[in-house]
């Protein structure tokens, strides 16, 4: 069962009030036992049992919350331009069918979701408010919400200004400053150069050899798939751990040669 599967069969287990639980009960309500916005805190994870019964934390509920925001916020930047295109609505579906292998039924519930943000009239900061609220302990995982926003968003071969200003907006909302997004923008650079393939590492220029390398081998044990499941991405987000690899290897190989190493 998918990350959508476990929402509709009541095992969001937080509570979860604000913009997304609005989203949730207008969406799903009628299928998820939602009063008042809120997800029934009775709800079992099946991590375990509920989580870590100390601290409340359960990896299942990072990986829910990442997915709803992350359709949440989609929908609000295919509407930055003000209005979502039949074209747009079929590159969203394409993306979650081929980049996260979700199934038909998981797609109209993703489907559900995303017009029911896009309809709202909540705007996208207070989504990414309560985002950084409920997982702001894993800023990594931000930075990924930002690439896959910016992967949907240039998925049709176009990045609308607006769309970009958008994405720079929610980052910043979410906590994240400006090289954490111009690091999610370098994933997407095809031609290369040296500049970017250094943020994709998340270091400067100045950073020694040493520095590098432990950046380097940092990302590639967290975008390990066993690593990504523990620490809030399902198995759907497999095939982005899989390209965010690719682009880390080839900008390391491009610092290495550049340095010498």
């Amino acid at each position: 069962m998918g990350l959508l599967g476990t929402i509709i069969g009541g095992g969001l287990g937080m509570l979860v009030g604000g913009p997304i639980g609005a989203i949730i009960g207008g969406a799903l309500g009628s299928n998820i036992n939602i009063q008042a916005g809120k997800v029934h805190p009775g709800a079992r994870s099946p991590y375990g049992a509920t989580g870590d019964r100390t601290t409340g934390y359960s990896p299942l509920q990072d990986q829910q919350t990442f997915m709803l925001a992350m359709i949440s916020l989609a929908a609000k930047v295919a509407k930055a331009d003000g209005k979502v295109t039949p074209i747009e609505v079929k590159t969203f579906d394409d993306f979650l069918r081929n980049n996260l292998r979700m199934d038909k039924v998981e797609r109209q519930v993703a489907a559900r979701i995303f017009n029911e943000a896009r309809d709202s009239d909540i705007p996208a900061e207070e989504f990414a408010g309560q985002i950084r609220r409920l997982m702001g302990h894993r800023q990594d995982r931000l930075r990924d919400l930002i690439s896959l926003l910016l992967m949907i968003a240039m998925a049709d071969g176009h990045f609308h200004p607006a769309e970009e200003r958008m994405i720079r907006s929610i980052a910043s909302s979410m906590g994240l400053r400006a090289s954490d997004y111009e690091a999610a923008a370098a994933m997407f650079n095809p031609g290369h150069n040296l500049g970017a393939s250094y943020s994709v590492l998340g270091v400067t220029e100045s950073a020694t050899d040493s520095e590098v390398k432990k950046a380097y081998h940092k990302l590639a044990r967290e975008y390990h798939p066993d690593v990504l499941a523990s620490k809030g991405m399902g198995e759907e987000f497999k095939v982005f751990a899989e390209d965010k690899m690719k682009s880390v290897n080839g900008a390391y190989e491009e610092v290495k040669n550049a340095r010498g190493m």
